[in-house]
C-alpha cells in the first residue's frame, strides 16, 4: 500500500471517527480507489488521495494519531505499508494487520481530472470573430 494525502484531513477524519481513542483501540486503514478509507468501530470515512498502491492495514488508533501529531506543520505525508509494517519517511512501526488488496467499502464513481490546455498550443474550439 502506498498513498500520498493530506495530513490535515487524515487527522480531521482520525478525530471524527475516533475522538478519545483508548490504548486498546484499533482501526483499518486503506488506500483504494483514488481514496483513503478510515474504519473504526463499525464507522467508515474517506477522503480523495493519489494512492500509488492499494491495500489495507491494522493500527493501533492511539498510537497512530499520536504518531501524526509529529509531522505538524507539514502539508502532506507519503504512508507507504506492507506486512512488515507501515512506513512514513524513514519511520517505521509495526501493523497489527495486512491485506494487499483493499476493497472501497462502497461504491464510487471516479471521473478522470480535466487537464487545463498548455500554454502555446492552440484549441481545435477556438474562438471566432463576429461578423
Amino acid at each position: 500500500m502506498r498513498f500520498t494525502v493530506s495530513l490535515f484531513d487524515l487527522e480531521g477524519l482520525l478525530k471524527t471517527l475516533a475522538p478519545r481513542p483508548k490504548a486498546t483501540d484499533t482501526f483499518k486503514l486503506s488506500a483504494c480507489a483514488a481514496r483513503v478509507f478510515v474504519e473504526c468501530k463499525g464507522d467508515i470515512g474517506g477522503m480523495e488521495a493519489l494512492v500509488f498502491e492499494d491495500g489495507a492495514v491494522s493500527l493501533p488508533t492511539k498510537k497512530f494519531r499520536e504518531l501524526l501529531k509529529t509531522y505538524k506543520g507539514r502539508q502532506s505525508l507519503t504512508v507507504e505499508a506492507a506486512g512488515d509494517g507501515l512506513r512514513i519517511g524513514n519511520f517505521q512501526m509495526p501493523v497489527l494487520g495486512y491485506d494487499p488488496q483493499a476493497v472501497a467499502p462502497g461504491q464510487f464513481q471516479v471521473f478522470r481530472a480535466n487537464m487545463p490546455p498548455s500554454s502555446g498550443t492552440k484549441s481545435s474550439t477556438a474562438m471566432q470573430p463576429n461578423r
